[in-house]
């Protein structure tokens, strides 16, 4: 062990690279030396690196758009826990299969790489991109094998099969396209029954999940989650990190605009942008006025149904005859449609 640090000590190279194994955000910062990362994205990584290490069993995370969740959730961290563990059977799910598959080449292109193989040497793919023989490990745009293990990296979109595939990691990245999709009740039923029968059936006991995405109803996935009494714990503090419940979900929620006081996992002030430099507050504050409902659903992760928001004024009441103005007809009209017909 004592030549095992000399050794690291005199050649800083080697640090590097030990620690680039050991932490996400360092392997990522290693791949990517140009990779942006403010507080929060530290905060992000720093919880994806107890998810990839088996701390965090089932995790969720709200961010708005174009603040970088998926190079974290989808590219860095199925990268790295491939590394740490070959054997390991990785599935992303997307709201389409081309989505996915984007992310499955952006994984190879990292595991390609001389600094990766530097890192994690046992880790590599078959050379070949079309596989015709038998006993070859598969390298395709829906699933690579790792040579010589166990472990593959399947993607999927909403909808489709895993019939006979085990998972040990699932990760669900944006399950919506998009407003249209998030607000119909059609979309978000068949989400929920592709879900339940198709993904969490793939899962065994040791199996972890993460769901990874912008909010776009409060009857999406996440929502329905909620509402069907599995445990979310949101957390505030590192402390709340620790001794999870078994079965329980970890949640956090990255808010566009600050809100409420200061926390140790977010220490920005009430107001302040998530990310400053690329979306700023004013930026921002203009989004919130252009729509305050959808703003809530996909900048500050509180979705919320449009229903009695449809109402800017409040209703006024009449008491003198004076303010009643002048009487054209009496009347009432009802909509009963409902959003489940």
């Amino acid at each position: 062990m004592l030549k095992m640090y000399a050794a690291l000590k005199n050649n800083p190279g080697e640090i590097v690279k030990a620690a680039a194994r050991h932490r996400l955000i360092n392997f990522a910062r290693y791949m990517q030396p140009d990779l942006a990362l403010e507080p929060f994205h530290v905060v992000y990584y720093t919880l994806l690196d107890k998810f990839a290490h088996g701390e965090i069993k089932k995790m969720i995370v709200q961010m708005p758009p174009q603040h970088g969740k998926s190079e974290g959730s989808s590219r860095k961290l199925p990268a790295f826990m491939l590394g740490l563990n070959p054997d390991t059977k990785i599935c992303i799910g997307s709201y389409a299969a081309t989505i996915a598959r984007d992310f499955n080449r952006d994984v190879q292109r990292i595991v390609d790489t001389p600094k990766y193989r530097e890192i994690f040497p046992k880790t590599f793919l078959n050379g070949s991109n079309v596989v015709t023989m038998a006993n070859t490990y598969l390298r395709n745009s829906d699933v690579i094998e790792m040579v010589g293990h166990k472990g593959s990296l399947r993607v999927v979109g909403r909808g489709g099969s895993l019939t006979s595939k085990t998972v040990d990691v699932s990760i669900l990245d944006d399950v919506y396209k998009d407003y249209a999709e998030g607000n119909s009740p059609i979309v978000r039923n068949a989400a929920w029954k592709w879900y339940t029968t198709v993904v969490r059936t793939r899962l065994h006991n040791d199996s972890q999940e993460l769901i990874v995405f912008t909010r776009w109803h409060d009857d999406d996935l996440i929502g329905r989650i909620e509402k069907s009494g599995e445990t979310v714990i949101d957390i505030k503090s590192w402390d709340d990190v620790k001794d999870i419940p078994a079965g329980a979900w970890v949640r956090i929620n990255f808010e566009g605009l600050k809100t409420g006081e200061p926390t140790e996992i977010d220490t920005r002030e009430p107001g302040a942008a998530l990310w400053d430099r690329r979306h700023s507050r004013v930026k921002l504050e203009g989004q919130r006025a252009l729509d305050p409902v959808q703003f809530q659903c996909l900048y500050q992760g509180n979705p919320g149904n449009a229903e009695g928001k449809l109402y800017r004024n409040p209703f006024r009441t009449y008491v003198d005859k004076s303010e009643w103005g002048t009487y054209v007809r009496s009347g009432n009209y009802t909509d009963v449609a409902d959003e489940g017909d």
